[in-house]
């Protein structure tokens, strides 16, 4: 820092040339001290100014870390930033966890894929073992040793067909005793590794103190019931394997070969470790390599006769049970499709549960009992189980059974049914049909009727209904027939006709009257006379065309009998005509 000599005090008398001495004195300041005020400016600005000393900071920092981790070995700057790197770790995880998922992403599925297979691997390979030692004496005499002894099957297994199996590997650091590395073998249970490095020095420091041995001795096989516990010791480092069953020596040179391995790769690392096993990791696939496993290899005997015999009618009785197995099934199979075909039955589904078929679906009342269909296959009945739904089916022949049920037709009469028209034909008695004709729009499946093939009672009042609706008309005091009623009067001959032969088959005495009018213009004599000759005129018309005169009566009614009451000029000639009525007699005794 440089020291500058003091301002000169000026007298009193001086007031007037202090300004320019004072103008003169910054000068020179500014001349000697001028860049260090600069600096000194442009320092308390860094400094003050947060965001500048952030881009200042950030330039060093990392360099601070690693210099600060090489001298302590980052372990009070782990601590130190331990607990603020966590709280951003949970908050990040509060806010959006997706980040940190996708960050984990490239770790996570290599690593569970990596554990899904190992565990598949041996659970594989577990069955596979379990398969090959359960179908034999030796496996059911296995069993019975795990009954007996409460151990596992596998156990038992594992006892009996191990030569020897490297379980676990342990390297410790010689001096301190701290585990540096531990590898396993698939489906091993075991301690903390660091309790059982710990316990290991512990023995061997025991054994050394209690039997005044030399640091140079010191202990190299440990038996516990099956297992062994060989140790190979070097400069810096203890290499431990834990061995069930009978290991042969060369597992021995092995562990010297990698703990050679070990001190001439971390030599340095194991001459100067602290506690940090970190680069040890290294060494894992190395050590993994001594988890060696081997089984007894038995020869197989050669089969006895009488095993293959056993075995050839064992697969002869399985095909003989197959073949009958596929015969009742397409027994069943044709039966069902034979079901299918059933006017009524709609078969859902089909299908064997508990070593009997059970067939569902939609049944008509009146479609044929599958029971019987299952008796004509010659199929046992106790095999099956059937579930029906009720449903009225359309089919032609349960259309026509279901009229024949509801209507319950004579026996003159026959029933047919086709493409929805329900046709009956023949003689029925007085009633059925007006009966039939009321019922059979309600009957499922039935759209039309045609009756046109019917002869019944009925027909004959239809019949007796059309001559009565006939007229002839005349005009003003004429009684002859007009050429434009020639179609009516022919048309009520037809009617007439009809009705006779209706009237024939009953048996039924039939008499048709043949009744003239007049308007009521003119004298009642002469009204009374032209109706006469009117219904005459008609009635000769009538024999002409084969109607036997025995069967009709003419009579005239003048004005006295209107057809129609009005006083119009329609009226009137409705008036001027011929109507007819018919007269039915029964006869007991027929004509």
């Amino acid at each position: 820092m440089v020291n500058h000599p003091a301002q000169p005090t000026l007298p009193p008398d001086a007031g007037d040339d202090r300004p320019d001495e004072k103008k003169t004195f910054e000068e020179l300041r500014t001349l000697l001290l001028g860049s260090e005020q600069q600096q000194i400016a442009t320092l308390r600005e860094r400094v003050q100014n947060p965001e500048l000393r952030a881009q200042d900071v950030s330039g060093v920092v990392a360099e601070a870390i690693e210099l600060r981790r090489g001298q302590d070995g980052g372990h009070s700057l782990s601590d130190a930033l331990a607990p603020s790197v966590e709280e951003v770790l949970k908050e990040s995880v509060r806010k959006d966890p997706t980040v940190l998922a996708d960050a984990l992403f490239p770790v996570m599925g290599p690593a569970i894929r990596k554990s899904i297979a190992e565990s598949i691997r041996a659970m594989l390979q577990a069955f596979n073992e379990a398969l090959e030692h359960s179908l034999s004496i030796r496996g059911i005499k296995w069993r019975i040793e795990a009954l007996r002894t409460g151990r596992s099957f596998a156990e038992v297994v594992l006892l009996r067909s191990l030569v020897y199996r490297v379980e676990q590997i342990f390297l410790i650091h010689k001096k301190t005793g701290v585990l540096l590395q531990h590898v396993v073998a698939p489906e091993v249970a075991m301690q903390d590794p660091d309790m059982v490095s710990g316990m290991l020095s512990a023995i061997q420091d025991f054994a050394r103190d209690s039997f005044y041995a030399t640091q140079r001795e010191t202990l190299n096989t440990l038996q516990f019931h099956e297992l062994q516990i060989w140790v190979e010791q070097g400069p810096q480092a203890i290499l431990a394997a834990v061995i069930r069953g009978n290991p042969p020596q060369a597992l021995l040179v092995t562990m010297k070969e990698k703990l050679e391995e070990a001190h001439r790769r971390f030599g340095l690392a194991l001459d100067k470790f602290e506690g940090n096993a970190a680069p040890f990791e290294a060494l894992r696939d190395e050590l993994a390599q001594c988890l060696e496993a081997r089984y007894k290899q038995e020869a197989r005997a050669k089969p006895k006769p009488y095993f293959l015999v056993l075995v050839a009618l064992l697969l002869g009785l399985l095909v003989v049970w197959k073949a009958f197995s596929l015969g009742e099934d397409r027994k069943w199979n044709r039966f069902v499709n034979d079901l299918r075909e059933q006017p009524g039955i709609v078969v859902t589904s089909f299908g064997k549960e508990g070593g009997r078929y059970r067939i569902q679906g939609l049944r008509d009342p009146l479609a044929v009992d599958p029971r019987t269909l299952l008796n004509k296959s010659k199929l046992d009945p106790n095999h099956a189980e059937f579930r029906w739904h009720v449903f009225y089916a359309l089919d032609d022949p349960l259309v026509l059974k279901r009229a024949q049920e509801i209507l319950q037709p004579p026996a003159g009469v026959t029933l047919s049914f086709e493409n929805g028209t329900l046709r009956a034909s023949g003689e029925s008695p007085h009633g059925w049909a007006r009966m039939m004709r009321a019922r059979a729009p309600l009957i499922a499946g039935v759209k039309a009727l045609d009756e046109s093939g019917l002869d019944d009672a009925d027909s004959l009042a239809r019949q007796k209904a059309a001559v009565e609706s006939a007229t002839v008309y005349f005009a003003t005091g004429s009684a002859e027939v007009a050429a434009d009623q020639k179609a009516r009067l022919e048309q009520a001959a037809k009617a007439i006709e009809m009705l006779l032969q209706r009237a024939a088959t009953i048996p039924e005495n039939v008499v048709v009257e043949v009744i003239g009018h007049a308007d009521s213009t003119g004298a009642e004599a002469t009204n009374f006379y032209l109706s006469q000759q009117r219904a005459s005129q008609v009635g000769r018309e009538l024999a002409r065309a084969g109607i036997k005169a025995k069967f009709l009566r003419a009579r005239g009614a003048g004005a006295a009998e209107p057809v129609e009451t009005g006083d119009t000029d329609a009226d009137r000639q409705s008036n001027r005509s011929v109507t007819f009525r018919v007269l039915l007699a029964e006869s007991a005794g027929g004509r």
